[in-house]
C-alpha cells in the first residue's frame, strides 16, 4: 500500500509549484527529492502507474545513445523509464553488443557468467587425477623416508 494518497501528492506538487520548496517542506513534512518526484510526474505521465512496455533493440539503443549525448536527467524526462533500465542495457551493449541487448526478458536477471567451456571440464579432471597420483606418489616416499631414517636410528 503507498504511504501517500494521489491526492495528497497532487497537492503538494501544485502547493510547490506556486510557493516554492521550503514553504512546501515545512507545510507537509516531505522530503524534497520526494516533492521533486511528485512535480515531475504531475507534468508528465500523472501518478498512475505507467504500464509496461516492452522495448525494441533500436529503441534501446537510441535510448543508450541519447543518454550518451544529454546525460541522465534529459534521458529521464524524454524516455520516462528508470535510469537503472538504461545503465543496465548501456553496460550489456558494450560488454555483448546488440545480441546481448536481444536476449533481455523482462523479469529474467541478466547472467554475466560466461557460456561453460566442455573442455575446461575434461581439462580440470585431468588435472585432478594428475595431482592425486602425485600425493600418492608424495605420500610413498614420505613414508619410505621415515622407514629408512628409523632403520638408522635402530643401528646406532
Amino acid at each position: 500500500m503507498a504511504k501517500y494518497d494521489i491526492e495528497f501528492k497532487k497537492r503538494v506538487a501544485k502547493h510547490y509549484l506556486k510557493n516554492g520548496l521550503s514553504s512546501t517542506v515545512k507545510l507537509y513534512n516531505v522530503n524534497k527529492d520526494t516533492i521533486y518526484k511528485w512535480v515531475r510526474q504531475l507534468e508528465s505521465e500523472g501518478f498512475m502507474r505507467k504500464k509496461h512496455e516492452d522495448y525494441s533493440i533500436e529503441k534501446r539503443i537510441e535510448i543508450i545513445k541519447h543518454y550518451r549525448k544529454y546525460g541522465r536527467i534529459e534521458t529521464v524526462r524524454k524516455y520516462n523509464i528508470s535510469p537503472n533500465m538504461f545503465y543496465k542495457w548501456e553496460r550489456i551493449w558494450v560488454e555483448e553488443g546488440e545480441e546481448g541487448l536481444a536476449r533481455i526478458k523482462r523479469g529474467s536477471p541478466v547472467s554475466n557468467t560466461p557460456k561453460k567451456d566442455v573442455n575446461k571440464d575434461e581439462d580440470l579432471l585431468e588435472e585432478n587425477r594428475r595431482l592425486r597420483m602425485e600425493n600418492e606418489y608424495l605420500k610413498k616416499l614420505d613414508a619410505l623416508v621415515r622407514e629408512r631414517e628409523e632403520r638408522e636410528k635402530k643401528k646406532k
